[in-house]
C-alpha cells in the first residue's frame, strides 16, 4: 500500500517490541523493528522512516545517543522521534528534549495514548499525519 507510513520501533524487550509493533499495525503503519542501538543505526542507514519510536535504555547505545545521531544526520534530521520509556522522571524528559526528541510517552501506555501522541507529532511536522 503506497500511502502507508513506516515507523522504526527501537525496543530491546521482544514482547514489548512485538506489542508496540502490533499497535502500529492496527493504526495502519508499517512497523520495522530494532532490538538494540546497533540494529537501530543499521536500519536507519537503509531506510527513511516517517517516525522513530525509541526506548531510552538499550544495549549498544542509549536512546539519547540514537536520537542525537538522527538530529545530526542530514538524511534523518527532520524525522520525528517519540521517546517511549519507563524512565519518566523530569530529568529523563528534559534530556530527551535536549537530544532532539519531539515527544516523550511513559510506559506503560495505551494504544489511544500512543495514537494521540503520534498524530500530534506528525501534525506538527507537516502533511504526513496518519489518515485514519
Amino acid at each position: 500500500m503506497a500511502g502507508r507510513k513506516t515507523v522504526l520501533v527501537v525496543e530491546d524487550h521482544p514482547p514489548v517490541r512485538s506489542a508496540i509493533r502490533e499497535m502500529f499495525q492496527r493504526m495502519g503503519y508499517d512497523a520495522v523493528e530494532a532490538g538494540d542501538g546497533t540494529a537501530a543505526l543499521a536500519r536507519l542507514s537503509g531506510m527513511r522512516p516517517d517516525l522513530v519510536c525509541l526506548d531510552l535504555v538499550l544495549p549498544e547505545s542509549s536512546g539519547y545517543e540514537i536520537c542525537e545521531f538522527i538530529r545530526r544526520s542530514p538524511e534523518h534530521r527532520r524525522t520525528p522521534v517519540l521517546i517511549m520509556s519507563e524512565r519518566a522522571y523530569p530529568e529523563d524528559r528534559a534530556h530527551a528534549v535536549e537530544a532532539g526528541a519531539n515527544d516523550f510517552i511513559a510506559k506503560p501506555f495505551s494504544e489511544d495514548d500512543l495514537r494521540r501522541r503520534i498524530e500530534s507529532i506528525l501534525d506538527k511536522n507537516g502533511p504526513t499525519a496518519l489518515a485514519s
